[in-house]
């Protein structure tokens, strides 16, 4: 494949101008910092010819709206929640004596554009040739603080290299353009009502200032922008608000404007942050400071994460960006989360997905793992609704986390392939569990930790039964796994894995609660009702824990998975894909067909549970039955490759991993990145070739080095010190870089780093 962008190791450019990339590099060069997203539109919005999707967003804001269907029964999901497209204020628009530029239109080269990962900004710069014969060079650069939540900027420099002219800069502040979408594409939120109601305009001097309120769920957005460096005027104009500039120009002199934008969001019918909103955005420091700060933030990331590959540009840009972007959309205030798609589009409608714990946590566990508690904390927060579906789904005790949602409400209309995707509670289960091991904090166990795992394994106890038909063992019928092409299967494995961990994790965690922290135990026990013979349950179900047996070495995903028709996914080509687009869902659910890994990830997670002849086998087995429709999946095939010793396979697929979104290979770019995918390129490095396993505090390494690189290097943080793992053709080697004193386990043979 020809590689959108040129291998630079730090860098994202885009040289030139091609419309028909417009869209999808809107997305790739996406500016956030968890609470605020700015996709990466041009300052002047659009271009002739081309198509664009605007978009500024704010993590946690939201409509909602009722979900209509034709036919509705007892415990259908009730309403849609849709991220909101709140106001643009990133828009600079330039005309020279009239001439208003256009990519489209006007005479303009050396085009360039520059995702800076370790400054974390977007800067653009290109020479435009007026037509009435001026030459201007124009500079601009872009950032959403990481330090300064509510804040962003823009800066603009304008420098006349010959003739002259009059420059007028206008700078808008208006109601957002909200993209229309694919109403045959149930991945986006084509149809959904996501506009905002109009409220205050205001413009005085060099400020603008706008309010938005949601429809129906009680949003007020605020949003001001004040300008800096050119004295201008501004005024309101219908729904919007502009500030505009003008100066002469000539050969040698130039312009320079920088303009500070702050964003507040809160909600309730007395909401109303519009003081603290001007004052926020009136104390903003320059755009230098800014972006000092920012460089401070980005490398203090990249400090932790430690990342490095030697001798492969394509996959090191890969992985820095995905990084990059985990990293800046991820919610930092314990209330908000991390989308689908982050806070660069509007595909999957903002929700948040599964995807956060399996995949996404992991990553800030062992880089940034007071980052990865406010996403366990964001989880916390939604218990009171998980709990109240659980009474809904007729479970009288414990919590039912949705499968898609952005307040806690299950929004997914379809429950064969939404609400019965049970495994979301042992999901949320296992990331608790990692956490409380990688960090050992207390604090959060008794504060959020025991509580989500006592209620999530009172689900999974009340899901179950032991069965006579098996036995006597425990089993989970009519779920969904993580497979969206086999739904309401009886004993999924994937999901039978972790409400076992679940199940032990609970009873332990309460055991652990009591030992340490008697007072918080008490407590939990008195306001959850909890006594110890509940734990003792878990514990025999756990115990009793079925799964399918295998055939001929094959482990059935579910209970009735290899007695489905084989499907000839040979024979489908590949504009037929992804199969959900093209096929009835009973056509799907009838074949021996996956959609992405389950039973794989399963291997990868537990894989204690199987011999490593056991693993090979069936992942050459799934290999052949699995289309990897979802971006989920070929991260997961690579890290089970690297463990099985298919070390050429386990590559190829962590190389459609790690570019999927630069080199745009879903073909949906254009609607966000998928932020479950990058992360998984992360694991594939750290987990796949690295070998990088830690349960019960014991941090081990049995590392690969693939014949492409000549090395490669990566940082973990765990209980408070940070290791080193290099690699290359010499060896393995580790050391301490920080922290206590740890024993680690290379190639099974342990030491201790000091």
């Amino acid at each position: 494949m020809q590689p959108k962008f040129a291998y630079t190791p730090w860098e994202i450019v885009e040289e030139g101008f091609d419309p028909r990339t417009l869209r999808e590099n809107e997305s790739v060069f996406a500016l956030a910092n968890g609470f605020i997203g700015m996709r990466g539109n041009l300052e002047e919005g659009s271009a002739a010819g081309s198509e664009t999707i605007q978009g500024s967003f704010l993590n946690g804001v939201f409509d909602s709206e009722p979900i209509v269907y034709g036919e509705k029964a007892y415990g259908y999901a009730k309403n849609h929640e849709t991220i909101c497209n709140v106001m643009d204020a990133k828009s600079l628009l330039l005309f020279a004596d009239g001439e208003r530029l256009d990519l489209g239109t006007s005479a303009v080269e050396a085009h360039r554009r520059v995702l800076d990962l370790r400054a974390g900004t977007l800067r653009r710069s290109f020479v435009w040739h007026t037509r009435a014969g001026a030459v201007l060079r124009v500079e601009s650069a872009r950032l959403v603080s990481l330090r300064r939540t509510a804040l962003a900027a823009v800066s603009l420099k304008v420098s006349c290299l010959a003739g002259a002219c009059t420059l007028c800069v206008c700078s808008p502040l208006a109601p957002a353009v909200v993209a229309e979408g694919d109403p045959n594409d149930p991945r986006n939120a084509a149809g959904k009502d996501r506009s905002l109601t109009p409220g205050a305009v205001e413009a005085e001097g060099q400020t603008l200032y706008m309010e938005q309120r949601t429809k129906r769920s009680g949003f007020v957005v605020c949003c001001a922008v004040e300008h800096r460096g050119v004295a201008g005027s501004a005024r309101t104009e219908d729904a919007a608000a502009l500030w505009s500039a003008e100066q002469r120009l000539t050969a040698g002199t130039g312009l320079t404007l920088e303009k500070s934008i702050c964003y507040q969001a809160q909600r309730g019918q007395d909401a109303a942050p519009a003081k603290q909103t001007r004052a926020l955005c009136h104390a903003a420091p320059d755009f230098a400071t800014l972006c000092t700060e920012q460089q401070a933030a980005l490398d203090a990331f990249w400090e932790g994460a430690g990342l490095s590959i030697e001798g492969d540009d394509a996959l090191l840009q890969g992985l820095r960006f995905n990084l990059f972007h985990i990293y800046q959309s991820a919610g930092r205030d314990g209330r908000t989360n991390i989308a689908a798609k982050g806070l660069t589009g509007e595909g999957y409608e903002g929700h948040t997905f599964w995807d956060t714990e399996a995949y996404i946590l992991p990553v800030f566990l062992y880089t940034d793992p007071a980052l990865a508690r406010k996403l366990l904390e964001s989880r916390y927060a939604t218990l009171p609704q998980a709990r109240a579906r659980a009474r809904e789904m007729g479970h009288p005790k414990g919590a039912l986390f949705p499968w898609r949602t952005i307040d806690g409400e299950e929004c997914s209309a379809y429950f064969p392939a939404g609400t019965a995707q049970y495994h979301i509670d042992g999901d949320v289960a296992h990331a608790v569990l990692a956490y409380l091991d990688a960090t050992q904090d207390t604090d959060f166990l008794a504060d959020c930790g025991a509580e989500m795992l006592v209620e999530t394994a009172r689900l999974f106890y009340d899901l179950g039964f032991f069965s006579a038909a098996k036995d006597g063992r425990f089993v989970l019928n009519c779920v969904t796994g993580p497979d969206e092409y086999n739904v309401m299967v009886n004993n999924n494995v994937y999901t039978n894995c972790v409400a076992e961990e679940t199940l032990r994790g609970a009873a332990a965690a309460m055991e652990r609660l009591q030992r340490e922290r008697s007072a918080d135990y008490a407590r939990l026990c008195a306001a959850l009702d909890f006594r110890p013979e509940e734990a003792e349950a878990w514990r025999a179900a756990a115990e009793k824990m079925y799964y399918p047996a295998p055939h001929d070495g094959i482990v059935p995903q579910d209970d009735g998975f290899l007695e489905r028709r084989p499907w000839p996914l040979g024979t489908i080509p590949p504009e037929r894909h992804p199969l959900l687009m093209h096929y009835h869902g009973l056509n799907i659910y009838r074949g021996l067909v996956c959609k992405q890994a389950d039973l794989i990830l399963a291997m990868t997670q537990y894989g204690e549970r199987w011999t490593m002849e056991e693993k090979r086998k069936n992942f050459f087995f799934y290999d052949s039955v699995t289309t990897h429709d979802s971006s989920l999946s070929m991260a997961v095939f690579s890290l089970l490759a690297n463990e099985i010793g298919e070390t050429g396979t386990a590559y190829d697929y962590f190389m459609s991993s790690a570019r999927l979104d630069l080199d745009d290979m879903h073909h949906n770019t254009k609607d966000g990145l998928h932020m479950a995918n990058m992360a998984g390129t992360w694991t594939g490095l750290v987990r796949g070739f690295g070998g990088m396993r830690f349960r019960d505090g014991v941090l081990s390494f049995t590392p690969v080095l693939p014949p492409q690189w000549q090395g490669y290097r990566f940082r973990v943080r765990v209980r408070g010190s940070c290791v080193e793992l290099c690699m290359n053709a010499g060896g393995p080697a580790c050391r301490l870089v920080s922290g206590p004193p740890v024993t680690v386990k290379l190639n099974g043979t342990s030491r201790t780093l000091a």
